[in-house]
């Protein structure tokens, strides 16, 4: 759910707005403007009632920076209130002589540290006619005051913009960009609605039920979570910023009424006179403004969205009937026109605000959860789930995903994590073991998921959301033909009533009225409600959990503030947006030494310089690995040894092989031997030999040049590794890395008989660069070997391209495929691997090993600079798979493969051949 504020800026607030020399962004002219230079978060600080106190002891109410960095541990750890106390009576904690003696008295003095949003609780009068249990009490804090600690935060000020643009991917301005809430269309329509000067903020708000029982004795709590979509979504994400704040405790009431409808309606409107309440002054805000500191289901058919005005007409009509306080009466009339029962909507007197607005589709439970409560079950029912089992257990482990080696048919509780795995498998396992038109409707689904993911938008990519939802339209009564939609009691169901499915027609439009999908994922609203919830659950005593939840968070929220504020106090900076003082007001700024601070205007100059005092003021981050930047670093550094172990082909992908080789000097005839590669010590000679005439790029032929390989002494030995580590770069962003995958080529053993090996992307064509090219002028191989060559310490001639990581792979060749329907032929995804069409039900290429005519396959020496990404192939197994196929044999066996497009999402944008929506702006 999103909404919005108006509001006036009384600091900076045009930050994040960017030169733009070819024209291609336009932002809201008027927008943003500063009313005046107010408070910032180290101005409040400064004057805090303590001030005096911390000029000469920075750190007070405790004694120290030493002592503050010990009570935040302590505070901070799992440890229980008589835990700390018996580590304070340590004989060698006592010779520290600390200013606190006990965990109450360490905690009395954390209640001296300056305020933060205060919580407040306020007990709901209920209808006397259906009491409850218990007193209702709702938790709460002021919704502005919660978004006004977020903003003057300096910690986001590089990753907060206010400013509604237009963004376009060319000077002529005819297609628009959606990669962000303030590029669409709303954000732009609300701007306009304010008057001029006004600042815009998206006020993001998740609501969702969490079950704590594990901690307080079989309960659940109903948080209401609050942050800002101006901010950076991949900013937003990241759990340890804590820009996801807990707004209120919404009531989980328990009516002594026995009638489950009429227990819901009582619920419902609960629930919205809890938000009216939380809400309001946001309402406020969105009317007259407010001075803020910056830092039919189931069919194809979209029915009209049903608008905030038409609800509220209902509602009178139903109220004009009937008695809305006689709940069963009005229960009956307002299930007929569909409505909840709720009479006072929380959104009804919310300017700009409408339910078709902001309500968005949210991919973890409206996509993710669709998948395992239909999609998988539809393909256990039609397939069997004793064969699609098997099937999923021939999955080959992949470093970092997962296997599913008793199948899939049995799994019931599974966390988003796992959805998306099973995901990953569904159509390449699903192909040959049913119809192509079922097989159609599973892959359209996975289409829309996957295009939906997408961080940016075009009008040509959003549309192909909904082409993919369409095409699923088309032939989903396949489903109930092969009796796939059953109800738990095993009989068929005819209809498509699901809601899930209906709201998938929302997402079109919802692209282009609040930008990508991405942003509203409820992944992080997810994990917030672990550090928001569950963990100050688990950490008081399981009374009146409410209670210690808001003590909790205001304790925590307080020493994240201050160690901010005494961070750069200590180090001697402030954060502002102007480098000019106020007049007279140079002397209030000196710190502890007695010189003026030293004044930074951005977030990363801010964190470079407390850093080295606070090293967690982000929270704890693991920072992704960055192989670029670790393999410009060894270029520059002379003692690294040949070949670099991290290495790059340019700008578009990076390697990475441990420093030490598992198997040291081998000879030639040794890898043969090892590997069971015959042809090994040949495929090495031909490498040399189109070296020698300055080949440059490698493809795998298979065909041996004649000679006697047995009268031939080998060049040199080599040295052998068994994986290797890859990164390219981000479809859409091109400058950011992707995540790394790790490539397996280990020779056979027990666990493998025909060893571990994966499969790759390489370059045959210097003209094209993946991912863009998608796999034009690119050919697919499985790897077998990956070693370096090692002379002799005497050897006085090293062959061309010998100072390099090789290695020896086998080819596979693509099994051309009629073209899909004329009504589709126009997509780029059937142009990826020109001249050749992809399966169109599975939407997958069709590969086999490439055979000499004796059996043997096709190998030959690439250099491993030419890779370009991992792949996952998977058998195309025609009606019941072969019970003696395993994980371990199936690439040896399998006569035919499909290039799994659906194994990772930047794999499926390349191979979608998605447009990128490049532009200087996006």
């Amino acid at each position: 759910m999103d909404g919005s504020s108006n509001l006036d800026s009384h600091v900076g607030s045009c930050s994040g707005v960017a030169t733009d020399p070819l024209g291609l962004t336009h932002h809201f002219p008027e927008a943003a403007h500063i009313e005046f230079i107010g408070q910032t978060a180290l101005d409040e600080f400064n004057d805090d009632r303590f001030a005096t106190e911390r000029q000469t002891n920075l750190y007070y109410p405790m004694a120290n920076r030493n002592e503050w960095q010990l009570a935040s541990w302590l505070l901070n750890s799992d440890l229980s209130m008589s835990q700390i106390d018996e580590y304070l009576k340590l004989e060698l904690t006592k010779k520290h002589h600390l200013s606190f003696q006990t965990a109450k008295e360490l905690k009395a003095r954390m209640e001296l540290l300056p305020p933060v949003a205060r919580w407040k609780s306020k007990k709901l009068t209920m209808d006397i006619r259906y009491p409850t249990k218990k007193p209702v009490y709702l938790f709460y804090r002021d919704a502005m005051e919660v978004l006004q600690d977020l903003l003057k935060s300096p910690l986001i000020h590089d990753h907060i913009t206010f400013t509604p643009l237009q963004i376009f991917e060319t000077a002529a301005r005819t297609t628009r960009v959606y990669d962000s809430w303030l590029s669409s269309d709303r954000a732009w329509r609300l701007q306009s609605e304010l008057p001029p000067g006004r600042t815009l903020l998206g006020t993001i708000l998740s609501s969702d039920k969490t079950n704590i029982s594990i901690m307080v004795r079989n309960r659940c709590a109903h948080p209401l979570l609050i942050s800002l979509a101006n901010i950076k979504t991949e900013m937003l994400s990241k759990a340890g910023h804590h820009l996801l704040q807990l707004l209120a405790l919404l009531p989980i009431p328990v009516f002594r009424e026995k009638s489950q409808d009429v227990r819901g309606i009582l619920e419902n409107r609960l629930f919205h006179r809890s938000l009216d309440i939380v809400l309001r002054p946001l309402k406020v805000a969105a009317s007259i403004g407010h001075l803020m500191a910056d830092p039919d289901y189931g069919d194809s058919f979209r029915h009209p969205t049903r608008t905030g005005n038409s609800t509220l007409a209902m509602i009178d009509q139903l109220t004009a009937r009937t008695d809305p306080n006689n709940i069963r009466t009005f229960q009956r009339w307002a299930r007929k026109g569909r409505m909840n029962g709720v009479i006072d909507p929380c959104w009804r007197n919310w300017p700009s605000s409408d339910p078709g607005e902001f309500l968005l589709p949210e991919i973890l439970h409206y996509w993710h959860k669709f998948f395992f409560d239909h999609d998988m079950q539809w393909c256990i029912n039609i397939v069997g789930a004793e064969e699609i089992d098997f099937r999923y257990s021939l999955i080959t482990k992949k470093q970092g995903f997962r296997s599913f080696p008793e199948g899939i048919s049995q799994l019931r509780q599974v966390t988003g994590r796992d959805q998306r795995e099973i995901q990953r498998y569904i159509v390449s396992r699903t192909a040959g073991a049913t119809s192509n038109k079922f097989l159609t409707a599973i892959r359209a689904l996975c289409d829309f998921r996957y295009a939906g993911h997408a961080p940016r938008f075009n009008n040509a990519t959003a549309a192909r959301v909904q082409l993919a939802l369409d095409e699923f339209h088309e032939v989903k009564d396949e489903v109930i033909q092969l009796r796939g939609r059953l109800n738990s009691k095993g009989e068929l169901l005819k209809t498509w009533e699901i809601p899930k499915l209906e709201f998938m027609q929302s997402v079109f439009p919802s692209i282009k009225a609040s930008g990508p999908i991405i942003q509203w994922d409820a992944n992080k609203s997810e994990r917030a409600h672990i550090t928001l919830v569950k963990l100050p659950a688990r950490a008081g005593n399981g009374q009146n959990y409410e209670i210690q939840i808001c003590r909790h968070l205001d304790l925590h929220s307080r020493m994240r503030n201050f160690d901010l504020m005494t961070a750069m106090k200590d180090v001697n900076v402030e954060f502002r947006l102007t480098t000019e003082p106020e007049d007279g007001d140079a002397g209030s700024r000196e710190g502890m030494t007695g010189a003026a601070p030293s004044l930074v205007a951005t977030t990363s100059a801010l964190v470079s310089n407390i850093v080295p005092v606070s090293s967690k003021v982000l929270g704890s981050i693991r920072p992704k690995k960055d192989f670029f930047l670790l393999a410009a670093n060894l270029r520059t550094d002379p003692n690294t040894p040949s070949p670099l172990p991290t290495f790059t082909n340019g700008d578009h992908t990076a390697f990475h092989l441990l420093r030490d080789p598992d198997l040291k000097t081998l000879s030639l005839d040794d890898v043969q031997r090892t590997f069971n590669l015959p042809d090994f010590f040949g495929a090495v000679l031909d490498y040399l030999d189109r070296a020698n005439t300055g080949t440059h790029i490698f493809s795998i032929r298979g065909q041996r040049t004649p000679r006697d390989v047995s009268t031939l002494h080998a060049p040199f030995r080599v040295k052998v590794w068994s994986k290797l580590s890859i990164q390219g770069r981000q479809y859409h962003n091109i400058h950011l890395p992707n995540e790394t995958h790790t490539i397996f080529a280990a020779p056979p053993g027990s666990e493998y008989k025909f060893g571990r090996s994966d499969c790759v992307v390489f370059n045959i064509d210097a003209k094209k660069i993946w991912p863009r090219s998608s796999l034009e002028g690119h050919a697919v191989a499985i790897v077998k070997v990956v070693f370096a060559p090692a002379y002799g310490r005497y050897s006085t001639y090293h062959h061309p391209r010998t100072d390099e990581f090789l290695a020896y792979c086998e080819r596979y060749d693509v099994v051309n495929q009629p073209p899909p329907p004329a009504k589709y032929t126009h997509l780029p995804c059937y142009q990826a691997w020109k001249p050749y069409y992809p399966d169109y039900a599975s939407g997958c290429y069709v590969l086999k090993k490439a055979l000499r005519t004796n059996g043997t396959p096709f190998g030959d020496i690439v250099p491993i600079s030419q890779f370009r990404a991992q792949v996952d192939l998977a058998p195309y197994l025609q009606g019941k798979a072969d019970s003696h196929l395993s994980p371990t044999n199936v690439m040896t066996y399998a006569p035919r493969l499909l290039l799994n497009k659906y194994w990772e999402k930047e794999l499926w944008y390349a191979l979608d051949k998605s447009d990128p929506c490049s532009s200087s702006a996006a």
